[in-house]
């Protein structure tokens, strides 16, 4: 009976998901009514990605950055490289912090045949959001792709190991990227335990963490970008 319940809970939630993605397919409404930025608040830091981003608070303390967020919710990269120039470059940020891909990853559990193609997609993506941040004269950090948490026993049986697989390809293909005004910032290496688990005091569920797991990474975040300061 619990886990009929927690089924239909998610089916429901997926369907609601759903129906608002179409309403609008890139999130372009979003931050629709923040694209001006008001004189006097340059070097801007942006925060670009899905809702692993969006939950990112800012440091603590603040780096010399007008610091914004423009992440959203079950976004995949296909969609941030469609909203990129409105929602970032718009902005002309000093700074862009990437934090992209599981959206697309954990589609394998759904598809495992397309495994290739859906790893193809996402680190073409990605690398597109960082030539076109970086050729618009920001530094780029990127943030590799957290590992999947621990699942709840209801979900179990919808997911795949590929999952975790592909993230590893693909944080492995973001080291690729590094160089110039592009560097890499290791959240897996801030969030694993010794057996290379996120830690449990770090997840908020499977996909997302904890307020602790954002002080962890931000305890790393600010030394990285204390150098970048115009």
């Amino acid at each position: 009976m619990a886990l009929s319940y927690r089924l239909a809970q998610a089916a429901l939630r997926y369907f609601d998901q759903t129906e608002a993605i179409r309403l609008d397919p890139v999130g372009l409404e979003v931050y629709a009514n923040e694209r001006s930025i008001p004189a006097g608040v340059e070097p801007i830091l942006v925060f670009f990605g899905d809702s692993r981003a969006f939950m990112w608070p800012a440091p603590t303390p603040s780096p010399r950055y007008h610091v914004l967020n423009r992440g959203i919710s079950y976004q995949t990269t296909a969609q941030m490289v469609l909203r990129l120039a409105p929602d970032v470059l718009s902005l002309h940020p000093a700074v862009v912090v990437l934090e992209a891909g599981v959206n697309d990853l954990k589609t394998i559990a759904s598809f495992p045949a397309r495994r290739p193609e859906i790893v193809a997609h996402c680190e073409r993506n990605l690398e597109t959001i960082v030539d076109q941040c970086r050729d618009a004269g920001a530094t780029v950090v990127i943030v590799t792709v957290f590992d999947i948490g621990d699942l709840d026993l209801w979900r179990r049986p919808f997911w795949s190991d590929g999952v975790e697989d592909a993230v590893r390809e693909v944080n492995g293909f973001l080291r690729t990227l590094v160089g110039g005004k592009v560097i890499l910032f290791d959240a897996n290496a801030v969030l694993e335990d010794s057996s290379g688990k996120i830690q449990r005091a770090y997840e908020l569920d499977h996909l997302h963490l904890s307020s602790a797991g954002y002080a962890a990474l931000n305890s790393r975040l600010s030394p990285l970008l204390a150098p970048l300061r115009p």
